[in-house]
């Protein structure tokens, strides 16, 4: 075979390039952890199994790495040809280059069962992952490289079997991975399909799919009337609706998903990722922008093209121009004469000189002069902002209904973000997320003050001077600032005036042991006042 063949993923492999290793392994069916497999791999823990293939961690005594292992047919029900066009169809997996299939190392038969050793995707396994209650919009986060990885998959005449929990890792980039990448012959897109669904379903409620027999660790879902598993909104209210139905309906058939592509769109669309401007960019059509109408009784002037009355407009608003102008002049002159005839006609009450002033009377002391009395300081009126909103431009915003708790007055009050399963979700997940404060006129300030139960928590003052729709159309007002448990007072180094207060939570921290930040109170400090 060529490297041109070897790169192109949908050529046929001969069934000899699977190289064939004798095991070290006496009984295939009494694999434990620690036994020895194909002479260089030691089995650590055991992930499951599914349809003649069994998930394992592995450590790979020639490099000394961790890597994840699929053995194929451990016990011997398939037979030696069925076992290759497992190892054939894997192998042609190598030629995927995408974060959400590991990377294949090795594919070989040991003589009694058929292996694949993949890179070891060091995070936690899915049952992990969903025993942290991650927020619904981190779960699908998480989805989207998988369902990218199904995607390229499906163009190259490829399955990826996603038929079992153990075999989907999230990585500690946030990434699902295929951890054990094992291509079977019968799968089809909407198996796939239907086990990205399965995923993004135990992520949002915890639940698999009611599957014969249910993999271990997981407990099946509700069932509704008609026997199909709930949506996941009907179990947790806190599951946006467009995820819920996009989770409900892949496991369920006649879904009108066909496609990874179609689902990778509607997880956009259900992460809020879809605005006008992408809507416009993937259109074939190009949407010319409004044009704005003429005022009542006249035209725009490039529809103007009869020069005759052009040049009748252009004399009249010259005219218009000088009227103008010399009404102004005869004002300013008038004001200027009554102020003259004024210091004419006004009596001198000033006398010629002042003895008193020039020494001529010592007698009687000089009055000294009045010292200037400084006016009483106004007391200055609290800040009152308009609205507080939650700013998430990377998707979903976090609880907005809670946003005005920050700015009601009230300590007991708050807003929180989302439960996140990462301990440092930023900008892993999402590049950030805040809260957004409007002013009732732009206004300088001097500080502001943020009231948190949070610790570990950064946060950075930004303005703007409209809605932002990123976080490039703020500005920096503060330097990125470690926040403590209470009141924290942030002075600001940028004192422009803005009508907007962006409090930007860079770094997420952790609220009672769990990774959310959670706010009570915001105050602000105008300049000048105390």
């Amino acid at each position: 075979m060529t490297d041109d063949e070897l790169d192109d993923v949908t050529a046929p492999l001969p069934i000899a390039q699977a190289r064939r290793v004798l095991s070290a392994v006496g009984d295939p069916t009494t694999l434990v952890p620690g036994a020895m497999v194909a002479g260089r791999y030691r089995l650590i823990t055991f992930y499951g199994a599914c349809r003649h293939v069994q998930f394992w961690q592995g450590i790979d005594f020639v490099t000394g790495t961790a890597v994840g292992l699929s053995l194929v047919d451990v016990e011997g029900q398939l037979n030696a040809s069925q076992v290759d066009v497992i190892l054939s169809l894997t192998m042609r997996l190598r030629g995927l280059d995408v974060v959400g299939v590991a990377r294949i190392l090795h594919v070989m038969h040991t003589g009694s069962f058929g292996l694949v050793a993949s890179e070891w995707v060091h995070g936690g396994s899915l049952r992990e992952v969903a025993d942290t209650s991650p927020s619904p919009t981190a779960a699908a986060m998480a989805l989207k490289s998988l369902i990218v990885a199904a995607d390229a998959a499906h163009r190259a005449g490829l399955r990826l079997s996603i038929d079992h929990p153990g075999r989907i890792r999230i990585s500690t980039e946030g990434n699902a991975v295929l951890a054990f990448p094992t291509c079977l012959p019968e799968a089809t897109v909407r198996d796939d399909l239907r086990g990205i669904g399965g995923a993004l379903y135990a992520l949002l409620v915890d639940r698999w799919l009611a599957d014969d027999p249910i993999p271990a660790g997981w407990v099946a879902a509700d069932l509704d009337e008609a026997g199909w598993p709930k949506e996941p909104a009907a179990v947790d209210r806190r599951v946006p609706f467009l995820l819920s139905s996009a989770a409900a309906g892949l496991v369920r058939p006649d879904n009108g998903v066909d496609s990874a592509a179609e689902l990778l769109g509607l997880l956009r669309l259900a992460l809020g990722e879809v605005n006008t401007a992408d809507s416009q960019r993937d259109s074939s059509a190009e949407v010319m922008p409004p044009v704005t109408a003429p005022a009542p009784g006249g035209y725009a002037d490039f529809r103007n093209v009869d020069p005759t009355d052009k040049a009748r407009r252009a004399r009249k608003q010259l005219v218009q121009a000088m009227l103008i102008a010399a009404a102004v002049i005869i004002v300013a002159g008038v004001a200027m004469l009554g102020s003259t005839l004024n210091d004419v006609f006004s009596g001198d009450n000033t006398a010629a000189f002042d003895a008193q002033r020039l020494g001529l009377n010592p007698d009687i002391p000089a009055a000294p002069a009045p010292s200037p009395v400084a006016p009483p300081p106004q007391a200055a009126a609290p800040l009152i902002p308009v609205s507080a909103s939650v700013f998430s431009p990377d998707g979903r915003p976090d609880n907005p209904d809670d946003a005005a708790k920050v700015i009601d007055g009230d300590p007991g009050t708050a807003w929180a973000t989302d439960r996140y399963f990462d301990a440092d979700p930023f900008p892993k997940f999402k590049e950030g997320l805040g809260l957004l404060v409007k002013l009732p006129q732009p206004t300088a300030l001097d500080a502001v003050t943020v009231d948190l139960r949070s610790s570990g928590t950064v946060i950075q003052i930004r303005g703007a001077s409209g809605d932002p729709a990123t976080l490039a159309d703020t500005v920096e007002l503060s330097a990125p600032t470690p926040m403590q448990p209470g009141t924290n007072r942030i002075a600001l180094t940028n004192r422009t005036p803005t009508p907007n207060l962006l409090v930007w939570i860079a770094t997420l921290g952790s609220t009672d042991g769990a990774s959310r930040a959670e706010i009570s109170e915001i105050s602000l400090s105008p300049t000048g006042r105390a």
